[in-house]
C-alpha cells in the first residue's frame, strides 16, 4: 500500500497497484531517528515466506478486496502463515486494501476469508483494518500500527 502522508513526509499514491512478483525492499522512516525495513514478498515467493518470517518483527498481510478471484487463495495462504512456528509472538495486521474500488467485495463477501479463524490462531496479536491505495484512507492508522510494533 502506498502511504500518502507519514508525518511531515508526502509519499505519492500509486493508484495503478499491481501484485508483487518478487521481493521489494523499502526503508520506511518511523520518526526522525528510526527507520525500518519493509520487505514486500509477492505471492510467487510463497514457498519462501517462512524464511522471511524468521527475522520479521511483524506481518502486514494485504488483501486486495477488488480481486474476487484471488480471495480464496489469499485466505488459504494467510491461514497457513498464521499456523507457522515463525509466527509465534508476532503482531499481525490483516489489511483489506482497495476498499473504495468500484468492484470491491462487500463485507459479507469477504466473510469467506474467515478472519475469525486467524483470531483463534493469533489472539490479541491480530489487528484488522480497511484501507485504500487509491485515496490513502487509513494510511495514518497503518503507520500508527507499524510504529506501535517498534515502540515509536
Amino acid at each position: 500500500m502506498s502511504l500518502q502522508r507519514t508525518g511531515e513526509r508526502h509519499v505519492p499514491i500509486d493508484a495503478d497497484v499491481v501484485p508483487s512478483i518478487g521481493v521489494d525492499i523499502s526503508n520506511l522512516p518511523l520518526d526522525k531517528t528510526k527507520t525500518v525495513q519493509i520487505k514486500e514478498v509477492g505471492g510467487a515467493m510463497m514457498p519462501l515466506w517462512p524464511t522471511y518470517l524468521k527475522g520479521a518483527a511483524a506481518l502486514l498481510y494485504v488483501v486486495d478486496v477488488s480481486d474476487a478471484y484471488q480471495l480464496a487463495a489469499s485466505a488459504t495462504a494467510f491461514h497457513h502463515l498464521c499456523g507457522l512456528p515463525g509466527m509465534r509472538d508476532k503482531r499481525v495486521l490483516l489489511l483489506w486494501n482497495k476498499t473504495d474500488a468500484p468492484c470491491a467485495l462487500r463485507d459479507a463477501e469477504t466473510a469467506a476469508f474467515d478472519a475469525a479463524r486467524a483470531e483463534t490462531a493469533l489472539g490479541d496479536a491480530l489487528t484488522t483494518m480497511r484501507a485504500s491505495a487509491l485515496d490513502g484512507s487509513n494510511a495514518q492508522q497503518v503507520m500508527t500500527w507499524i510504529r506501535g510494533v517498534y515502540g515509536v
